[in-house]
């Protein structure tokens, strides 16, 4: 992995250097019950190292920025959740304010898509709803599920964004992990960013640095965490791939311990 490191130096070396990660299967392995995702103590270490040496280092996730919050317990961590519809601020959770005519639409249709399949796991996250669908091993079941999920998103207005072994329920409005990634480069003016995911939402992140990479406007390095999961693209638009949460640990505590060792 001495290549994948030797690359993440070279970008968060420059001055206006911030790093940029998803966490459910970038920092943390992927479980069957989202309620039990750890973050390795390396990786911990690593981030805790890493505040202290770049402009930045942020968590965009599809959970809630609290829940990101929780699990990590690194003071100086800047978490974005639920693909960007809430910041972290302090103590407080701000939610955009693009989302927040459709909370009631998103509370009613977790409640909806629960009642309708009881036996599947409904995480109503306030902002958006995730269906898990891990669990479901029967295909008809699996289909039944999904044309459930679409049905009652289609009821309330909500789009429907599928991830990894999950379907999501969102406000119908323009907010991704993409632009996510936009407001911190312009609010903490990163000139040099290095990206790390693994799932279809993460995409929209890697394409709005590779786009904004191509104009000139930022030096980006675009980390895929690789799986049997993986959507085919992640290999396409990443410029490195490493080939697992673990992988990815070892990766950040070593850039970590240089960058250290360079102040």
């Amino acid at each position: 992995m001495e290549s994948v490191i030797a690359a993440l130096l070279a970008v968060l070396d420059e001055p206006g250097a911030g790093i940029i990660t998803d966490f459910d299967g970038t920092l943390s392995p992927i479980v069957a019950d989202p309620e039990k995702a750890t973050v390795h103590p390396v990786t911990r270490r690593a981030l805790q190292r890493l505040v202290e040496t770049v402009s930045l280092v942020a968590v965009v996730s599809g959970r809630r920025a609290s829940d990101v919050a929780m699990r990590l317990a690194v003071p100086g961590l800047v978490i974005v959740g639920n693909h960007g519809l809430e910041w972290l601020v302090g103590n407080h959770v701000e939610v955009a304010s693009e989302a927040e005519p459709w909370l009631a639409a998103v509370r009613a249709a977790a409640a909806e898509v629960q009642r309708l399949c009881p036996d599947v796991l409904v995480e109503d996250k306030a902002v958006t709803v995730t269906v898990h669908l891990r669990r479901l091993r029967d295909a008809s079941r699996r289909q039944a599920v999904e044309t459930v999920v679409r049905q009652v998103a289609s009821e309330r207005g909500l789009s429907v964004r599928q991830g990894r072994e999950v379907l999501e329920l969102r406000p119908p409005v323009p907010i991704d992990k993409g632009t996510a990634v936009d407001r911190l480069v312009t609010r903490y003016q990163l000139r040099a960013v290095v990206f790390a995911g693994d799932d279809v939402t993460d995409l929209d992140a890697m394409r709005w640095l590779v786009e904004r990479r191509a104009t000139g406007h930022v030096h980006a390095l675009v980390i895929g965490v690789w799986s049997s999961e993986a959507p085919s693209e992640l290999e396409q638009l990443a410029d490195l791939l490493v080939p697992d949460v673990d992988a990815f640990a070892a990766v950040l505590d070593e850039v970590a311990h240089r960058l250290a060792g360079l102040q």
